[in-house]
């Protein structure tokens, strides 16, 4: 006879056991429908040795760090200017000129090439301007801020010439700087007989005197100084600031005819830049439709194909010129980086062994856009080859270093020719243009290191393209055949550059 067991009853652990089970058979399912997409991701570090692992994250640290360099470096060397606060209207002369200070002694603070005892000097130098504020007219205000702004000694941290005399009353005519002369190359309607004058003296004072009157408001290297400081000379209210009441300007016409005239100054035109006193050699460049510039006879490479800013052309079989007016883009639709990777591949098929590069006109820019030529210029003419760097006070900032890196890549093939270059090679570029809010006076600070001798140590001194990325280390960059480009020269379509290197 079978006994009958009497019916169990689950409990609620037993229950609860039960469904745990069914959950982990659910995970199971889950983890055996997931399991080919992991075997699929998981591919590479099973199949990758872990040694190779370890050298990709090398490099991504490698990578990565530098973009964070890069990042923070370009913060740290472009600060730009905060004005000071609450600043109300100025109702009176003194104290808008007392605002305007206040404001420039952020130039102590931001620009990098001070030292603590030269911020000082600085410091004191704002204090006993503040003591005369009110008692100078608006262009010499704006000769004493540029006269304090000179103290730093850097080509880079200088006040801007053309902003200076845009506000004021100008004479019917431009000059330019060729050595040793000044020269009428723009004209107003009605003095058309005056371009290609010389100018030699305004109110009695001969041109030289009357230029090194305005010198110590200006920082950097005389070169650089002749290239911008004729704008000065056709303000007659900065004359005024350095006693010349009477400005009567004398001439001597092509003609060989003297001029001696008191002239009546023309209103600026609102909205009209200035044009920068060394680029009037180039006639297609203008400050509006009235000006009338002087033309030049012939057709000198120096002055071809106005519309592009680089360019480059085969002048014989075993010779190529090459113009690089400056290293922005500019408007011709083709990027300068676009630019000098063709131009280095078109060049280097032409097996050329001897090129000129011109870089007369070139007053800087970003020098990353045109290192793969530069440095690759050595190795198209080969080491039998010639290059042949034209330079002259233009040549400014990138195109300066431009020269560098072609002479450091190149140094037995390479020459300069013409006349010294712009800069020293140690200079404080980089930094932020400011402008004061009442006179508007207009300058710059610097704030990254350059130094083209020696190399450059610092990750917050030097930028980080003269410190890791294009490190550029010259002797010299001084002149090795002088041909400066005289009016006589300019006028009649010649290039003495040229024709010092055998180019007719």
């Amino acid at each position: 006879m079978l006994a009958v067991l009497p019916k169990i009853k689950l409990g609620r652990a037993s229950k609860t056991a039960k469904a745990g089970i069914k959950s982990v058979e659910k995970q199971n399912r889950d983890i055996t429908m997931l399991a080919p997409v992991w075997r699929f991701a998981s591919a590479p570090f099973r199949l990758i040795p872990w040694y190779i692992w370890l050298a990709l994250v090398a490099i991504a640290a490698w990578f990565g760090r530098n973009i964070l360099l890069i990042i923070a470096t370009i913060i740290a060397f472009h600060p730009i200017p905060v004005p000071p606060l609450f600043q109300g209207e100025p109702e009176t002369l003194a104290e808008a000129q007392l605002q305007d200070l206040q404001h420039f002694r952020h130039v102590r603070r931001n620009e990098r090439s001070l030292d603590a005892e030269s911020r000082a000097d600085f410091e004191a130098a704002i204090v006993a301007l503040e003591a005369r504020a009110g008692s100078l007219n608006a262009a010499e205000f704006q000769l004493e801020l540029a006269r304090l702004q000179a103290r730093i000694d850097n080509g880079h941290s200088n006040a801007s010439a053309a902003r200076m005399v845009e506000p004021f009353d100008r004479v019917p005519f431009r000059t330019s700087w060729m050595v040793d002369e000044l020269r009428v190359l723009r004209v107003q309607p009605g003095y058309e007989a005056w371009l290609g004058a010389r100018l030699t003296h305004i109110g009695g004072v001969a041109v030289d005197d009357v230029l090194a009157d305005f010198r110590d408001a200006f920082g950097g290297i005389d070169p650089f100084y002749f290239t911008f400081a004729p704008l000065l000379l056709e303000a007659p209210d900065y004359l005024a600031a350095i006693g010349i009441a009477d400005p009567v300007y004398r001439l001597e016409l092509m003609t060989g005819e003297i001029v001696e005239e008191r002239i009546d100054p023309i209103a600026p035109i609102e909205g009209a830049a200035r044009v920068f006193s060394g680029d009037l050699l180039m006639p297609w460049v203008s400050e509006g439709e009235s000006w009338i510039a002087f033309e030049p006879a012939g057709d000198a490479l120096l002055l071809r194909n106005p519309e592009h800013g680089y360019w480059f052309e085969r002048l014989d079989a075993s010779t190529a010129y090459i113009a690089i007016r400056s290293n922005f883009d500019d408007e011709s639709g083709e990027a300068l980086a676009d630019w000098v990777l063709r131009a280095r591949d078109e060049i280097d098929a032409m097996g050329v062994e001897t090129l000129i590069v011109d870089q007369r006109f070139n007053s800087g820019g970003d020098l990353t856009r045109t290192a793969p030529l530069m440095r690759a210029l050595g190795d198209i003419v080969g080491a039998d080859g010639e290059i042949f760097m034209l330079a002259n006070g233009n040549t400014f900032s990138a195109g300066v270093v431009n020269l560098a890196m072609v002479k450091e890549a190149a140094p037995t093939q390479t020459r300069i020719v013409g006349a010294p270059i712009g800069d020293r090679l140690q200079f404080w570029a980089e930094g932020w243009w400011y402008s004061l809010p009442n006179s508007g006076f207009r300058a710059r600070y610097s704030t990254g290191f350059f130094d083209l001798q020696n190399g450059c140590e610092g990750i917050f001194i030097c930028p980080w393209g003269s410190l890791h990325v294009f490190p550029v280390i010259v002797d010299d960059l001084d002149v090795d055949i002088p041909a400066g480009l005289t009016f006589e020269a300019y006028a009649q379509g010649r290039d003495p550059a040229l024709e010092a290197i055998g180019i007719e």
